[in-house]
């Protein structure tokens, strides 16, 4: 039997404006100890976003974090996901505020960690299909969507990288999808997987995943709120 891959995005995000004990607990609580265990396991990497918004009180208050995730992205075990800097609903915003959204939060990775954005956070997840043209003009290659949004093409999906049962449906794998001739690669996230980790013991996740195997490699994909790992 082949591997089963488990990619991870973790997206931390504080709105503007919001109270600095609210950032400070969430540092507290949550950002600085999910580093600090990622940073005793070199085996592991995942995908991490901080928001604009997030950045620019860090930058100020917890400067440290930033040296350390810089040396994780060095490394080559951190990739940090763009999206929009102040966390907005692209669909919602004409054109050309997309693209400078995407533009600060290009210039912001490259300044703060010496990174490229070639995949990116969409604030709640939220898709309409011209966003390919939108993220690919933006040099950005992937991002992640809810399975859910794969529902209604279920019936075209590969069998092989459909699992149901009774509480939930997942998919497996990425898909390429275009507008206007622009392609972009959506990975679904679980929802399993959401509402799992980490309130579910790690054996039940384990156990999953181990039950995912194939005669071909597999990947599912975990994407949620860096909030939930402690806050």
């Amino acid at each position: 039997m082949n591997t089963v891959t488990l990619l991870m995005a973790v997206h931390c995000h504080q709105p503007v404006g919001n109270f600095d004990s609210v950032f400070e607990q969430a540092y507290a609580q949550s950002y600085e100890p999910f580093l600090s265990v990622f940073e005793r396991h070199p085996g592991v990497r995942l995908s991490l976003h901080y928001s604009g918004c997030l950045l620019d009180w860090l930058r100020v208050h917890r400067p440290e974090i930033l040296k350390r995730v810089r040396a994780l992205a060095k490394a080559g075990r951190i990739e940090l996901l763009g999206g929009g800097y102040f966390e907005p609903i692209l669909p919602l915003l004409p054109e050309r505020d997309r693209q400078g959204q995407l533009a600060l939060m290009r210039g912001a990775l490259r300044k703060d960690f010496g990174a490229d954005m070639t995949g990116c956070w969409l604030t709640e997840r939220v898709w309409e299909p011209d966003l390919p043209s939108t993220l690919a003009r933006a040099g950005i290659r992937y991002t992640m969507v809810d399975a859910s949004q794969f529902a209604w093409a279920k019936r075209w999906l590969p069998p092989e990288q459909q699992v149901q049962d009774d509480a939930f449906w997942d998919v497996l794998g990425a898909y390429t999808t275009e507008h206007g001739g622009s392609t972009v690669t959506l990975f679904p996230a679980s929802k399993r997987l959401r509402y799992w980790m980490p309130f579910q013991p790690v054996e039940k996740t384990i156990e999953f995943l181990r039950g995912l195997r194939r005669e071909t490699p597999v990947t599912i994909t975990f994407a949620d709120d860096g909030e939930k790992f402690g806050l």
